[in-house]
């Protein structure tokens, strides 16, 4: 499994200085990073300033109505950053109020045609997924059961699932042949904030790791929502953890 970082946890240094924030993301160690947001730059413009750090793109994350309603640009960028993983990062209760199968296949509906265009849609959870629906089974549970593997894929956010009241590791395996992607995030639910770097919090990593090897996740987003200090610092320390578990 290799190495990202969702760049939603440095956004306030991109809001004022994408340049330097890359650099100091390559001077970390890390060699590919996950979208969430422009901060005004095209897909172009990234492209020039990745090159020059020598970084990569892991995924991208955009929501389902830019993916329907403007789908001809989310390839155009997505081939532009040479990127294959488009990541529905959180959707509204208006979406999924007429029942999570029925959300699925409108997932299902954008990644047949991202795949028509050699792209994977993948879908990031939240805790709200874990709640139990009128047909006694969690949110998570329909989504994924009622779609097909080869289109809708899992992007699974391990501290989420475990807020949820679910095992990660366990949603992992369960999750065999469609999961390529996974947020590495920690919490700590007595602290404030809750996000910890890596290893700081109470996900427990070993079983986490395993059964990411196991099942042969391609990318580990490293994330936190917020930082309990400098977001470049949680960072390193996430790294040095991880990194220091043999991933790269």
């Amino acid at each position: 499994m290799r190495l990202s970082v969702q760049l939603y946890t440095l956004r306030d240094q991109l809001s004022y200085d994408v340049p330097g924030t890359l650099r100091q993301v390559r001077g970390i160690g890390l060699e590919w990073v996950e979208f969430a947001g422009g901060y005004g730059k095209s897909a172009s413009e990234w492209r020039t300033m990745l090159d020059g750090e020598g970084l990569k793109v892991s995924g991208s994350h955009i929501g389902i109505s830019a993916i329907e309603n403007e789908f001809d640009q989310v390839v155009e960028d997505c081939k532009i950053l040479d990127n294959e993983f488009v990541v529905v990062p959180w959707v509204a209760e208006k979406d999924y109020e007429g029942g999570w199968d029925a959300f699925g296949h409108r997932l299902e509906a954008a990644a047949a045609k991202l795949k028509d265009q050699g792209l994977q849609l993948a879908y990031h959870n939240h805790a709200f997924e874990f709640t139990r629906g009128s047909n006694g089974r969690l949110g998570l549970e329909t989504l994924y059961d009622s779609t097909a593997p080869d289109l809708v894929k899992s992007e699974l956010d391990v501290a989420w699932v475990q807020i949820g009241g679910g095992d990660p590791a366990a949603w992992i395996e369960r999750l065999k042949g469609r999961i390529p992607l996974i947020h590495l995030k920690d919490y700590n639910p007595d602290m404030t904030p809750q996000w910890q770097p890596g290893g700081e919090g109470v996900v427990d990593w070993n079983a986490v790791l395993a059964a990411a090897k196991n099942v042969g996740v391609e990318f580990g987003a490293i994330e936190l929502d917020e930082s309990p200090g400098d977001p470049v610092e949680a960072v390193r320390s996430s790294y040095r953890f991880f990194s220091g578990r043999g991933l790269r």
